[in-house]
């Protein structure tokens, strides 16, 4: 398993240097156990590494639209990109299961569980800012540098106002006729952003035009919410402390939004009086079982991602056969897991 840490964190004995403290020496141990070590033992749990591979995509769907020398030079980096990403998306999480104050990651206590809040939230904070830190010592051009920045700050501005939407608002508060609307404008800023962001890293490095970068964010936006979608099916089928997470908190999600647009007010109604009753999940497990609610989900999120990978066959991206084969093949993987 590849780890994260091994090219982006730094070593306890550079944290010194970093600061350009002239006592740096003296604290490096200390922002070792209260920093680094955190951080290490969660980037070191196994992930799907979906949104890396996505990187290699973007490049890939880039590259093969593309006669320049640096988008063959600038192969390399793209490992860097992918462990740039992970490490966002890393970051994301340890700040997600605070605010939603999720016990379990990846089969392990959440950070803020293992060593308290405080030091949960700047670790995940620190790792928002540390692998953009590392962007000015790759060996690309400063154009490319100045995009990559680019793309990071438009998915990550995007995902925090995604992510305002998602805990600050009471999905069953909000009208009926509104909420897939709503639902899905959550979606797109937090799961769409980051596969979007993803696609692009990777065609920024493949050399990709404005046009072609465009696409690219078209579909990685599309792509990610499909995935999100089915994700959102599956946690409220598999066993497990992510189980009816979202409904527990009321926030948006494709199954509230599914509910709101298939039931009529008196069956919608039923539904979020059945989701009230959690964390006791029996009434919802009942109800869900007599209504269809979840096979629709599916079947609409299989019409919606089929629509994303449409996207694919663009003028743009007839060059990119070895990325969208590549696409293709996880796709098939990734709803396989999912149903």
């Amino acid at each position: 398993m590849d780890k994260v840490i091994t090219t982006l964190l730094p070593k306890p004995n550079e944290i010194g240097a970093l600061l350009d403290l002239r006592w740096g020496s003296e604290v490096e141990g200390v922002m070792d156990s209260f920093l680094l070590t955190p951080l290490r033992e969660f980037l070191e749990r196994p992930g799907k590494k979906l949104r890396a591979r996505m990187v290699e995509i973007g490049f890939e769907l880039a590259s093969g639209s593309s006669e320049s020398m640096e988008s063959r030079s600038n192969y390399p980096w793209v490992k860097k990109a992918s462990d740039l990403l992970e490490s966002l998306h890393s970051a994301s999480l340890i700040i997600d299961d605070i605010q939603d104050n999720s016990e379990m990651r990846r089969g392990e206590p959440t950070v803020h569980r293992k060593h308290g809040m405080p030091l949960a939230l700047n670790a995940g904070n620190w790792l928002y800012f540390w692998p953009l830190q590392n962007v000015d010592r790759w060996e690309v051009s400063a154009e490319t540098k100045l995009n990559i920045y680019r793309v990071c700050h438009r998915g990550l501005l995007r995902a925090h106002f995604g992510q305002a939407l998602d805990v600050g608002l009471n999905i069953f508060e909000v009208p009926q006729e509104k909420v897939k609307a709503t639902c899905l404008a959550s979606l797109e800023l937090k799961s769409g952003a980051l596969t979007a962001m993803a696609l692009a890293l990777g065609a920024v490095l493949g050399g990709a035009n404005t046009e072609l970068e465009s696409v690219c964010d078209q579909f990685g936006h599309a792509f990610g919410i499909a995935l999100q979608m089915f994700d959102d099916a599956g946690n409220t089928t598999i066993e497990g402390p992510k189980q009816f997470e979202d409904l527990l908190l009321k926030r948006p999600s494709w199954i509230v939004a599914m509910a709101a647009e298939s039931l009529s007010a008196v069956d919608y109604l039923e539904f979020s009086n059945r989701v009230k009753c959690l964390p006791n999940s029996e009434p919802l497990k009942t109800w869900l079982a007599e209504n269809p609610i979840i096979r629709g989900a599916r079947q609409e999120a299989k019409i919606y991602l089929d629509g994303a990978l449409n996207i694919l066959d663009s003028d743009l991206l007839k060059d990119g056969i070895k990325g969208k084969q590549h696409l293709r093949e996880l796709t098939e993987i990734l709803v396989r897991a999912y149903v």
